[in-house]
């Protein structure tokens, strides 16, 4: 009865617990063997109790795969430490038997919930792949200024946890900006960033030959040449138009659609940080924007405390009412994004970026290029077993 119970309530939300019912079902059945001995062997001289605890341990070995730990739970819990060596054989033969059919049921259950549990290490094969070979190419991305009715879109439309905040690289950024004040925050914070970046690089290293970008390089140059403004302006204006094919003229209010050419998709993004879906959603319902009449600096600012006031259990956006905000209203979101979060390239072995999710405990890990453009991101989906061996034969087959 209580065997048939325990299949019955595993995983579902009551404390029913595995780990006592296993014991108890493993210790009846092995009560059961020594009463059967008894009664029709004629065995009299054993103990009932010592096979009751010996098929307690084989029950729950078998279930849960323990081994030692389990081990010294029943020396500990019976202070019997004769019985040691009985246990451990046991608990190694029932984890074969186990073995040889499936996996544990805790293993079943992470695989039925789809958590992506990441193994301890890596297989070598998967040396042969790069980042750039498990990568989402295809992005969900916001601006650092959006309106309010592209991040509803983007949070009712997707499940991701993170958004990298990019802006584009066009070819005409003035025209751009001419007219319309969401455009030009976004260009104008773009240009600030990129200036910013160089000055860092420039203090960091005393050779010109050691920046990874050539436009950082020039930029720096001719920021530190430019003496008056006008001239900074048209030179930073020229090092920013950047040699592209030139790419559709979509707007930082449009939200990623899936009506998208691949032309539109992979045009080159400017990486400035990562942001959370729950800040976007705090941010929303705390109603912190500002109209397109005024300038960025009006919006009101939240602080630490204000942001993480919902956690851990931050609203969903389907249950938010929203119906007070202006949809055309506008969201700076470069005050509470990451601007500096870990990253890599391209060509990074996947062995590499494996150790950084499991040391480091992310969630996301953006691939950046050498000029900073973002080109794909990881999650830990991307670097589950069964992932990584498609991808590796895929690799083979393209090879």
């Amino acid at each position: 009865m209580y065997f048939l119970l325990s299949c019955w309530t595993f995983g579902m939300s009551v404390p029913s617990g595995l780990f006592v019912p296993s014991l108890l079902c493993g210790a009846a059945f092995g009560r059961l063997v020594a009463n059967v001995l008894k009664s029709y062997l004629g065995l009299t001289h054993i103990y009932s109790g010592t096979y009751a605890l010996i098929g307690a341990a084989a029950f729950l070995g078998g279930v849960v795969r323990m081994t030692i730990s389990l081990t010294v739970i029943l020396i500990e819990s019976t202070n019997e430490i004769s019985y040691g060596l009985p246990i451990m054989i046991t608990l190694m033969v029932a984890k074969w038997t186990g073995d040889f059919f499936n996996k544990g049921i805790y293993d079943i259950h992470v695989a039925l919930r789809g958590v992506p549990l990441l193994e301890w290490e890596t297989e070598e094969e998967t040396e042969k792949l790069r980042a750039c070979d498990i990568m989402e190419p295809n992005l969900t991305y916001v601006y650092p200024h959006t309106r309010i009715q592209s991040l509803v879109s983007i949070l009712r439309t997707t499940a991701h946890h993170a958004f990298p905040v990019v802006t584009e690289n066009r070819g005409n950024e003035k025209e751009f900006m001419k007219g319309n004040q969401l455009i030009s925050n976004n260009i104008k914070f773009k240009k600030s960033s990129i200036l910013t970046r160089a000055g860092e690089q420039r203090k960091r290293s005393q050779s010109m030959k050691s920046y990874p970008s050539s436009e950082l390089r020039n930029m720096c140059d001719e920021h530190l040449a430019a003496e008056e403004p006008v001239e900074k302006e048209d030179m930073l204006q020229q090092m920013l138009e950047r040699k592209y094919t030139p790419y559709p003229n979509l707007y930082p209010d449009q939200s990623p659609s899936e009506e998208w050419t691949m032309e539109e998709r992979f045009r080159p993004l400017t990486f400035h940080g990562l942001v959370l879906r729950s800040q976007l959603v705090t941010l929303l319902v705390r109603g912190v924007c500002y109209t397109e009449t005024q300038s960025s600096a009006s919006q009101p600012r939240l602080s630490h405390a204000e942001m993480s006031e919902d956690y851990p259990r931050y609203p969903d956006i389907h249950d938010v009412n929203l119906t007070l905000l202006n949809p055309r209203m506008i969201v700076d979101v470069t005050p509470y994004m990451n601007p500096s979060p870990f990253t890599v390239s391209p060509n990074t072995h996947v062995s590499q970026v494996f150790n950084l999710f499991r040391t480091m405990g992310l969630r996301h890990l953006p691939v950046v290029n050498a000029v900073g453009e973002i080109v794909g991101i990881i999650t830990r989906h991307n670097l589950t077993h069964e992932f990584l061996q498609a991808r590796l034969r895929q690799h083979y087959m393209t090879s």
